[in-house]
């Protein structure tokens, strides 16, 4: 349509340029020293304007002339990117179809010439960690961070995962502690760091990452809470199983008597307190969280201690009894406390109970020993027959 245009006001002004010419021709005198050149305006006029045109012409073909390489360049340069974006695509597919091989030769391959690079290469890092090929997914990582500024955390994220994902806990340790001191806000490192903290046993370091999770949004307040209890448990069977008595000591003062009522919190704490032959410490716990809360695990330890007023301990125990009737492990508690006071018709009654509603091997054994106690050497001998019995079908079980 422009060219129609152009074409038709080109016509317009020939057909003007002759009307002028009919109507008053003019002339042009044009001389040079001996040479003289005379025409009429008309003609001058239109060899001007084809001089003219002449000039842009070989000017413009000049300049187009010039650009022709960098244009040629350029056009290399997109046709690359092209066949990057489309091997990109075609790797990435070849990545979740499971060839590995192959995905990480077509991703690789066009990575230099691709407008993200840093696709290609965390594509291939993955693909040759599936191939278990750590070095070569290193250094495609390495890659990735060299040629896209800006991507420090996208990069350090991606290998703390494939790190994770190798059991290179200690590797992964580093990389995310390194990320965080880089942005120490970063809510997904901060999740990576609580979480392989908390595999890693390493509570007190989980503990310190918790505040900022919260802060962030990252967890709901009743997941902290869950976790912070699961921390300062995991650290009070550590100092346990270390027999750290300061730090179990530090671990329980420091947290909420909320947490100390649980029977998580409580198992360790007592069993540390036994082992410091804090046993009257250790019962008051057991009671006052009996008072609210209920614990086959620690009532079967209160029946195992021997310190205390015993008989006061046994009235405690048959008063749990009016809510817990039949519940065969305060039985054996009930049982034990009242063969230690040597109620032995008391305790033989609790103990048939107990395995009245559920046997256990000890059970057997402590109603024996009562029954040996009054010198019932046959009732004894049948018991331990049938405790004997009771084991061996457990076993059997299993």
């Amino acid at each position: 349509m422009r060219m129609l245009i152009i074409i038709a006001l080109a016509l317009a002004l020939g057909v003007a340029a002759i009307w002028a010419a009919d109507f008053e021709p003019g002339f042009v005198l044009l001389q040079y020293g001996q040479w003289s050149l005379e025409t009429s305006l008309v003609v001058f006029t239109a060899v001007y304007i084809l001089l003219i045109v002449a000039g842009y012409l070989a000017l413009r073909s000049l300049v187009l002339l010039k650009q022709t390489p960098r244009k040629i360049n350029a056009w290399k340069t997109t046709q690359r990117q092209k066949r990057a974006n489309r091997a990109l695509t075609r790797g990435l597919i070849t990545l979740e179809e499971g060839r590995w091989s192959e995905a990480e030769r077509i991703l690789v391959r066009h990575a230099t010439h691709s407008e993200t690079p840093l696709l290609h290469y965390l594509a291939a890092a993955r693909a040759a960690q599936k191939q278990e090929a750590p070095e070569r997914r290193d250094n495609y990582l390495r890659l990735a961070h060299e040629t896209t500024e800006g991507a420090d955390i996208a990069v350090g994220v991606v290998q703390a995962e494939l790190q994770l994902s190798a059991g290179q806990k200690e590797q992964a340790l580093a990389t995310l502690q390194h990320l965080r001191e880089v942005a120490p806000k970063h809510p997904y490192v901060l999740q990576l760091l609580q979480s392989l903290y908390q595999d890693m046993d390493q509570w007190q370091e989980m503990q310190s990452v918790l505040p900022d999770l919260r802060k962030r949004h990252v967890l709901e307040r009743s997941e902290v809470a869950a976790l912070d209890q699961e921390a300062a448990v995991g650290q009070l069977q550590t100092a346990l199983a270390r027999k750290d008595w300061q730090k179990m000591s530090q671990v329980w003062e420091k947290s909420s008597s909320r947490a100390r009522q649980t029977e998580a919190m409580l198992m360790p704490y007592v069993q540390g307190l036994i082992e410091q032959d804090q046993e009257e410490q250790a019962i008051a716990q057991i009671e006052q969280f009996m008072r609210g809360n209920w614990s086959d695990k620690l009532v079967y330890i209160y029946g195992v201690l021997t310190q205390g007023d015993l008989l006061a301990r046994l009235a405690t125990a048959e008063k749990w009894l009016k809510a817990n009737h039949d519940n065969a492990c305060l039985l054996l508690t009930v049982g034990r406390l009242a063969k230690t006071n040597q109620l032995w018709t008391k305790a033989e009654e609790y103990l048939q109970q107990s395995i009245r509603f559920g046997a256990k091997g000890e059970t057997y054994q402590v109603l024996a020993e009562v029954q040996l106690a009054q010198d019932k050497h046959e009732a004894a001998a049948e018991t331990y027959k049938q405790g004997l019995n009771f084991m061996l079908s457990s076993n059997a079980a299993i």
